[in-house]
This record gives C-alpha cells, structure tokens and sequence, in this order.
C-alpha cells in the first residue's frame, strides 16, 4: 500500500522533469532554426509540453481506462488557459502580450468545439481519427506560412545545451512517468472512491499540465508573453487534434462513458473564447484578469468535488 501511494508523485515528477528537459532541447533546436517566438511558443514548446497528455492517454487506454484518459485532456485544457494563463498574468508585468495571432486562437476555439461534440456522443470513431490526425499538419503548415510570418525571430541562448541528450532523457522520463502516474490515479481513484472522470479531469490533468505551467510561467516573468499564449494554443490544438486523433488510430476508436456532465463542456469552451479577451484586454490589467481566470477555475473544481 504505501509504494503503491507513492506512484502518483513519483509519477507527476518524472513527467515535470520529462517535460522540461524536452522543452530545453526543443527550444535549443529552434534557436538554431532561428524560428519566430509565437512559433516556437505553438510548434516546439506547445506540442513539446503535450507529450505528457499523449502517453498519459495511451497508456490509460492500454488499461482500459477512457474515462481517465478523456478527463485528462478535458482538464489539460481548461487548467492550461485558467490556471496556467491566470497564474501567470497574475504574477506578470505589462505589456507581456505582445505579436498574438488570433488566427490561432479561432483554431483552438474550433477544436474546443469539435471535442464538445465528441464528449456528447461519447465516441471517437476511426474515421475522426484520420481527419484529425490530416487536419494537424495542414494547421502547422498554414499557421507558419499565413498566420504568423510577421513575427520576430526568437534569440535566447539560455536553452543551450545538448540537444539530443536533453529529448533524450525527456522521452525517456516521460514514458515511465506516464505508466507510473496513471497506476496511482487509479489507486486513488479506489481508495477514495472517486469517479475516474473527475479524477481525470482534476488531478491527471494537472499532472500532465507541470510542463506547461512551468514554461508559461517563466515565458512571462521574462516578458516573453507570445512564447507563453503559444505554448497554450499550440498545446490544446495538439491535444484534441494530436493526442485525441492518434490515441483514436491507434485504439481503433476510444469510447468513454456519459459521465462528463455538460458544465464539463461548458467551462472547456468559454475558456477558450477566454483566451481572446485575455489577449485583447490582458495587457491592460494582467492581475485582474488573471485574478478572474483562478477564481474560474477554482470554482469549476469545487463543483467537481462537491
């Protein structure tokens, strides 16, 4: 009993420590591709920092356990606009949302939309799959060519190192991570006799968030707010279209109970609208808004727990 309570924060370690080191070594890569802040912040670090959520999903799925692998994705995007985005604004100064594409935005909005749907009917069929796993790399391409070719070039040679040691090591204690962090979901899931959804959406989400949290958080403190909000954007954009569409293909099809109520849904798209008032009035009074966007969230977990 006591190793298996242990699972769960060894778990969330490996996790914080496999994404952080994928995040390092991404972002060297970039530098050496001089590649535009706002880009690296949805290419490198967004989709870097998601990794988490993907072989946490597979490897709930593998055990049978959808609710905990939806639930996941649910959370991870709501606690990366709320949580993430409040706390950092929060502890931010001005001026720290600058060169934002709404384009990109509207994208992570229309995702939000396509998983609302899936969470009504409770099913993930092979061919959505396919269009999601298509629809990624055409949204890569044009948020690269179109969307965001006016952006200036990131020069920050903080993130040196060794390149491959760094993906290296970050995949590695992701893997592991991911198949211990799930085993101590699960306990506790019995333990406490929780429902696997909520406990998808509240603690593998933040499990899986460590990542983005941490780069957020240090992207603004360093005044670097595009890297930030593209870390966030390119992150649920790949966790729906990326994550849910190939965990889909991989499975065959993911189907998950009804147990996801319709504030699930609810809170997972107006947080995303959130992210356009954020960007357009953030700047503005970035603790206000940062302010509101905790209390949203800590409101949405009382109500998941009461």
């Amino acid at each position: 009993m006591f190793f298996q309570a242990l699972l769960f924060p060894v778990g969330i370690l490996l996790l914080a420590v496999g994404g952080d080191r994928l995040v390092i070594g991404s972002v060297a890569l970039s530098n050496k591709l001089n590649i535009p802040a706002f880009i690296t912040g949805i290419f490198i670090i967004g989709f870097g920092t998601s990794l988490p959520e993907l072989f946490v999903t597979l490897s709930a799925l593998s055990k049978n356990e959808a609710d905990i692998a939806i639930g996941a994705i649910i959370g991870s995007n709501i606690i990366n606009i709320l949580l993430i985005l409040g706390l950092s604004l929060v502890l931010s100064n001005k001026k720290s949302l600058e060169s934002i594409s709404y384009k990109d935005i509207l994208v992570m909005i229309l995702c939000a939309f396509l998983f609302s749907y899936f969470l009504q009917i409770g099913l993930i069929n092979n061919l959505w799959s396919i269009i999601m796993i298509i629809l990624l790399p055409i949204y890569l391409f044009v948020s690269y060519k179109f969307f965001n070719n006016n952006n200036q070039l990131t020069n920050d040679s903080s993130q040196n190192g060794s390149i491959i040691f760094n993906l290296l090591i970050g995949f590695i204690a992701i893997i592991y991570g991911s198949e211990i962090f799930i085993e101590g979901l699960i306990y506790i899931s019995e333990v406490l006799n929780i429902p696997e959804a909520i406990i998808g959406i509240s603690l593998a989400a933040i499990g899986t968030s460590l990542p983005e949290l941490a780069v957020t958080i240090a992207s603004f403190i360093r005044g670097k707010g595009s890297v930030a909000i593209g870390n966030v954007v390119g992150s649920n954009i790949f966790n729906i279209l990326g994550v849910l569409g190939l965990s889909a293909f991989i499975s065959g099809q993911i189907s998950f109970s009804k147990s996801f109520s319709g504030i699930d849904t609810a809170i997972l798209i107006l947080s995303s609208l959130w992210v356009f008032i954020l960007v357009r009035n953030g700047s503005t009074n970035p603790k206000l808004y940062g302010s509101i966007s905790l209390i949203g969230y800590f409101s949405y977990m009382i109500f998941l727990y009461s």
